[in-house]
């Protein structure tokens, strides 16, 4: 993929460490190391899941209360046009984890657990494949993972314990029930399953167990930098919320959006504990912060709102791909910005590392005939973010595809809807947001010229599809395409 870079100056790479050292060196207090080691943010993660793009406060949501995220987003940017690398679960958290589209390497679709067809081996991330914990790692960062995993489960070295983390607590899975007591639970602490249920709802315990390992970090002393990546199941099915929670979303009155609300709202409330006890340690200047759904939320299963987007999860309209994606970091990313240029949560291994000090290059790996380059697409935002506010789009086009579905791409403000079970869809999003007036018969010209993008897109995968979706995806899928979508937000609803 070709992406525009901002211009660096040519400043050797050992001239900051040199100049650091002589600095250590004239003080006489503290290690080159450890200085280097406080200069580097620490870095939290929040994935929430199934999440509709117009279900947060600062989105234009009426209906819930999100004053913690709203106030994340006022701290840093809230992106307009913020887009995961595909519109189900799975295949979403793989791209994020890489840096790479998923379709590279052949994790297309969601995973299925029935190793009768396909190997256990073949149902995850790859082993080749290296993680932003993996890297991270390598640069000295203590790395946990807390709550969904769902990128593979059956083997040992599929687990997070083996792909870069330092510490897991949650479910290898991509579903869970949200109170534990209450009946079967397979969590798992590191690599083992959990027998002592400490917490009565999974939101606020993946919460506590983020806080308590900052807090480990933190008591070492050694001035290492941590990485949290903390993956909500919230608001996924099923749909059970807190009583207090329930109870504060009366203005509701369908059963399951309620319920949902009342999930949206617990995770806030989560997300400020985490940023108060960051505060209360004084972590925050110091800490690079990234919150965004796994994919858009689902009508269909938790009456999830993606308005003014058409569509939902599992869909190439926006309402499948398109995101609420908010970044902090204070000093560093401009506060109270809007950002409307497309990102990908791709971007966010690149923007990471970079912030860490490290840079993102392509890598040649495997012998002989197996040698190939790793390629990475996202692109480090932080130029973009910055007060100085590099001019452009940091992508040329973005891409999407899962074979039974269909595909799509996104290049300026045109995007094109490719599917097994209708014609092709052409859109300008700059005046059609809601994707409701298909301009493909009108302008043939630029759905060719789109369909060659998408295709030498494809092509470059290095990997097919190692497992693939049922056919009845198909048939299925066709429905979400032709239903009717509220693209409006609701209005509050009088207490």
């Amino acid at each position: 993929m070709t992406t525009r870079q901002p211009r660096r100056t040519s400043i050797p790479a050992a001239a900051p460490r040199a100049l650091l050292q002589v600095f250590v060196a004239l003080l006489g207090f503290a290690t080159p190391d450890a200085l280097l080691a406080q200069s580097r943010p620490n870095v939290l993660v929040i994935v929430a899941d199934d999440m509709g793009y117009g279900d947060l406060g600062c989105y234009g949501s009426k209906q819930i209360a999100t004053p913690h995220l709203d106030a994340l987003a006022a701290s840093g940017v809230r992106c307009t046009d913020g887009y995961v690398s595909a519109s189900v679960c799975a295949p979403s958290r793989a791209g994020l984890l890489t840096g790479r589209y998923q379709n590279r390497f052949g994790f297309e679709h969601n995973l299925i657990r029935d190793t009768s067809v396909y190997s256990a081996s073949s149902l995850s991330i790859p082993r080749d494949e290296q993680t932003i914990a993996d890297r991270l790692q390598a640069l000295g960062y203590r790395t946990a993972c807390i709550g969904k995993w769902h990128v593979g489960e059956h083997l040992d070295w599929q687990l997070p314990t083996q792909r870069g983390f330092d510490y897991f607590f949650g479910m290898r899975n991509g579903s869970h029930g949200y109170f534990p007591k209450a009946g079967k639970h397979r969590l798992y602490r590191n690599d083992t399953l959990v027998e002592n249920i400490d917490e009565p709802y999974l939101t606020d315990w993946f919460t506590s167990e983020s806080i308590a390992f900052i807090e480990r970090q933190q008591a070492k002393q050694d001035n290492k930098p941590w990485f949290v990546y903390l993956s909500y199941n919230t608001p996924h099915a099923p749909m059970q919320a807190k009583q207090q929670d329930y109870d504060a979303a009366d203005h509701i009155q369908n059963e399951r959006r309620r319920k949902y609300v009342a999930m949206q709202h617990c995770m806030d409330q989560n997300i400020g504990r985490i940023r108060k006890f960051l505060d209360a340690r004084r972590l925050t200047d110091n800490t690079l912060i990234v919150f965004l759904s796994d994919n858009g939320g689902s009508v269909y299963a938790s009456s999830a709102i993606n308005a003014p987007l058409r569509g939902e999860k599992g869909t190439f309209l926006e309402g499948g791909l398109r995101v609420p994606m908010i970044w902090s970091w204070p000093g560093h990313i401009e506060a109270q910005r809007i950002y409307q240029q497309p990102v990908i949560s791709l971007d966010i291994l690149p923007t990471v590392l970079a912030a860490a000090g490290a840079k993102i290059e392509p890598e040649t790996i495997g012998k002989g005939r197996n040698q190939k380059q790793r390629i990475y697409d996202g692109v480090n935002l932080l130029p973009f973010f910055s007060k100085e506010r590099v001019a452009g789009a940091p992508h040329d086009f973005l891409c999407w595809r899962m074979m039974m579905r269909g595909a799509a791409v996104r290049q300026g403000n045109y995007k094109l809807v490719r599917t097994p079970f209708l014609p092709p869809q052409l859109y300008d999003l700059s005046n059609d947001i809601a994707e409701q007036n298909n301009l493909a018969a009108q302008q043939p010209q630029l759905v060719t010229k789109l369909m060659t993008v998408l295709t030498d897109w494809e092509e470059s995968h290095e990997r097919p599809p190692m497992w693939s979706s049922a056919v009845m995806w198909s048939a299925f899928n066709r429905k979400f395409y032709d239903k009717t979508y509220q693209l409006v937000q609701p209005p509050e609803t009088p207490r």
